[in-house]
């Protein structure tokens, strides 16, 4: 339904517009009729109309006075003027609100009935438009977090990826490309809000929507695609601004839990936060070695001094450093010191007799 408010001071006039409406479109319904601009707008508070077709000359409050109190609290309500003659200069000041169009009296019922259709067209292709940005918003939130979790993480491949599957799907929905504006606008606002909250920080957004043509779908892309990629260096830029001090703190937990078996790259991976190339990387930058190189150190030098000890059996200091196959234990044991962990024992054995 097309909800229509008509305003005029004369019965006649409004019982004219009524039959033109009611016969140009089974969807146009009107819902109210005042004979002012005061009453008019008690209509209005209680049921927004999509169009108001008000008169400018009216007593309490004219249409001018009318015009300015809609566009100040409804400002999706359009609105034709209607005047005559001698107020011409009225309705150009009424134009001066932005007005949708403005008919002389008397009216011309063609004239009238197109200027209705174009209207009403507008109002479906905004109800249509209103209706693919609610069925892309879950699409934006969930291509969203994995455009956060690629920067975030610092996997640019996966990151140039996803944005190019994301040129694709929209060129293959066929939208308008307001829409598609809208859309990587509101990526665009929801990845730099993301990433904002886990880095404590602000970025800008840089895709807003600016007064002008709508550029071209390869144009928007490439905007975005842009954008994207600025995040993703400012994102590398605080990753090596503090990448020392993190990866310090990172091997303190190294440090403190290497025995427990669970530790592994993948694990300290997604401890520091980062994917596993890029930390490894990192990681022999602080320590000039491998992970793995430096989590069977530490291992094998606390094996060396449990295997001091006496009480201690052979296969429960393999548990007590983290390995859970004794296999394992006993191969990285002897390619870190020549010899077995029993062979060890016995030569320690050996020294303090």
């Amino acid at each position: 339904m097309f909800k229509i408010i008509t305003v005029d001071d004369e019965k006649m006039i409004k019982r004219s517009l009524r039959v033109m409406i009611e016969g140009a479109n089974p969807d146009f319904r009107i819902v109210g009729e005042a004979k002012n601009g005061q009453e008019a707008m008690d209509i209005i508070h209680g049921d927004p109309p999509h169009l108001l077709i008000t008169d400018i000359c009216m007593p309490i409050m004219d249409g001018l006075e009318l015009i300015a109190e809609v566009k100040r609290n409804y400002s999706h309500t359009q609105i034709i003027v209607i005047s005559g003659y001698s107020e011409f200069n009225y309705a150009q000041q009424a134009l001066r609100y932005n007005v949708t169009d403005y008919l002389l009296k008397p009216i011309d019922p063609e004239e009238f009935k197109q200027v209705l259709k174009k209207i009403y067209e507008q109002h479906i292709s905004n109800e249509q438009r209103s209706i693919d940005r609610r069925e892309q918003m879950w699409k934006i939130v969930d291509n969203g977090e994995q455009i956060v979790n690629w920067i975030w993480t610092l996997q640019e491949n996966h990151l140039r990826s996803k944005l190019e599957a994301i040129r694709t799907e929209l060129e293959l929905l066929c939208i308008e490309t307001d829409l598609v504006r809208d859309i990587y606008r509101d990526l665009l606002i929801y990845t730099t809000n993301r990433l904002g909250e886990r880095s404590g920080r602000s970025y800008p957004h840089t895709m807003a929507s600016e007064p002008g043509p709508t550029p071209s779908m390869k144009e928007l892309h490439d905007q975005f695609q842009g954008a994207s990629m600025s995040l993703f260096k400012e994102i590398v830029h605080l990753r090596n601004w503090g990448q020392s001090q993190h990866m310090k703190k990172t091997i303190d937990y190294i440090q403190a839990n290497f025995s427990n078996s669970e530790i592994s790259l993948l694990h300290m991976a997604e401890y520091a936060s980062m994917s596993i190339s890029y930390f490894s990387r990192f990681f022999k930058e602080e320590t000039g070695t491998s992970f793995m190189k430096y989590l069977t150190n530490l291992r094998i030098g606390k094996a060396k001094e449990l295997l001091a000890i006496q009480e201690h059996k052979v296969g429960d200091v393999a548990l007590m450093v983290g390995y859970t196959n004794y296999h394992h234990f006993a191969k990285a044991f002897k390619k870190f010191t020549g010899i077995t962990p029993t062979e060890y024992r016995q030569m320690h054995e050996e020294r303090v007799l």
